[in-house]
């Protein structure tokens, strides 16, 4: 197992009302926790033709996503995908599945850095509310990486549950590739973690 997250960790401490009071949620704790932008902001994840090199054919409902940046990954099709910065976000229409890739500086030591991710979002009145912990290991892939699976409780005051790898995959660079559901349905959706990590091409 190897995988990820994205969606707010806490719940709003205070009502938004129609009259202007202000909101006092608090920020989400990681990207592509909020609803798509509309277009062409966002758009759906199309179905392309396999790459001639794939060693493997997808899922039903799934695609080759090649990003302008220059991974490629396993993505659904008709998912709205959108980017938050340095992350690229596929999410569920009208649903709370999310899956991210985030590029980023390489982690000496990731599990390390995952530790010190987990005491931050958690520490005092953290943005993890009933945060729970499953996992957090090493793990052999590319130039080393991590782990980092968890549950918590959104905003919408729903359990969810996330696997987060991330991957040294160059002296430079990593990326940390996320999957997050409801906790209900966490057992089926953990199915897709295997394609999705063996579909992971990082750019060069």
């Amino acid at each position: 197992m190897w995988f990820w997250a994205a969606l707010t960790g806490a719940r709003a401490s205070g009502p938004s009302g129609a009259g202007g009071g202000a909101s006092s949620a608090r920020p989400a704790a990681f990207a592509c926790a909020t609803p798509p932008p509309p277009p062409p902001t966002s758009t759906p994840v199309a179905s392309v033709a396999p790459p001639t090199e794939a060693r493997y054919r997808l899922r039903d409902g799934w695609t080759w996503h090649d990003d302008p940046t220059g991974f490629r990954i396993a993505a659904p099709v008709g998912w709205a995908r959108w980017t938050e910065g340095s992350v690229t976000c596929f999410r569920e229409t009208g649903g709370a599945r999310v899956l991210s890739v985030e590029s980023g500086p390489v982690r000496a030591d990731p599990v390390a850095y995952w530790k010190a991710e987990e005491a931050r979002l958690t520490t005092g009145d953290g943005l993890l509310p009933g945060y729970r912990k499953v996992d957090i290991s090493a793990m052999d892939i590319f130039e080393g990486g991590a782990v980092w699976e968890c549950g918590w409780e959104n905003a919408a005051g729903e359990q969810v549950h996330s696997f987060r790898l991330l991957a040294n995959t160059s002296a430079e660079r990593s990326y940390t590739v996320s999957w997050l559901t409801k906790e209900f349905d966490w057992q089926v959706n953990a199915a897709y973690l295997p394609m999705i990590r063996q579909s992971f091409t990082p750019a060069l």
